[in-house]
């Protein structure tokens, strides 16, 4: 099923056939949903997926419904997404309001069970200004989760093995970077946790690497 709110300009009718090829063509039945709101500048959407029970939606907070619009919105925005396995979620907002900048998103999976929500604006008003997010999985039943609301935001996770919970959260008008590389895999009953948080107007970065199972990690950046 693909649900689509189009806003103005030939670049909403490329997004449709791009999302009505992907829902037809890579699942050849209908189990797959994508709900999506475009509306503008320059962006390119590509959207795969190819196992059932695969999800796209903007119910970010968890408290809404599945049919909730991904949205996208404003300036140059570039997204692909890519989910090869089964049931897997990707929630995402971006630039949800009047701002914007040149946002490019690559969110991937690969393996089934596993949920990504991206953010960048926040609810209100979108600063995510020239932001480039990743998320990137391969393994099975893990969750990643980036907030980014403002400043040069550079952001990079990356998983390979089943049950980590990732988080980098960002917010201010600080250069923000943040690149979280996970290798390992934790249980059904005690995850791997990765967690990083970024706040303040000074530059910040941080590079993470966990390898392993039984790791419970935090790291905080703040003026």
């Amino acid at each position: 099923m693909i649900k689509s709110k189009t806003g103005r300009g030939k670049l909403s009718r490329k997004l449709l056939a791009i999302l009505m090829t992907s829902g037809m063509m890579t699942s050849g039945v209908y189990a797959n949903d994508v709900y999506m709101e475009q509306i503008g500048d320059n962006s390119i959407v590509s959207i795969t997926q190819t196992g059932a029970g695969n999800l796209v939606n903007g119910n970010v907070g968890g408290t809404g419904n599945n049919d909730d619009a991904a949205i996208i919105r404003g300036d140059n925005n570039n997204v692909t997404i890519n989910q090869i396995g089964a049931s897997n979620t990707v929630r995402m907002v971006i630039n949800n309001e009047s701002n914007g900048t040149g946002a490019t998103v690559v969110v991937s999976a690969d393996g089934s069970n596993n949920t990504q929500t991206i953010g960048c604006g926040t609810a209100l008003s979108s600063t995510c200004n020239a932001s480039i997010i990743r998320s990137e999985i391969t393994g099975n039943n893990n969750n990643t989760v980036q907030t980014l609301s403002g400043g040069v935001t550079q952001s990079k996770i990356s998983v390979n093995g089943n049950y980590n919970n990732v988080t980098h959260v960002a917010s201010g008008i600080g250069q923000h970077s943040g690149e979280i590389v996970v290798s390992g895999s934790g249980t059904s009953s005690v995850a791997n946790a990765v967690t990083l948080t970024q706040s303040g107007v000074s530059a910040k970065n941080a590079v993470i690497t966990s390898n392993g199972s039984n790791n419970n990690v935090t790291v905080t950046q703040s003026d």
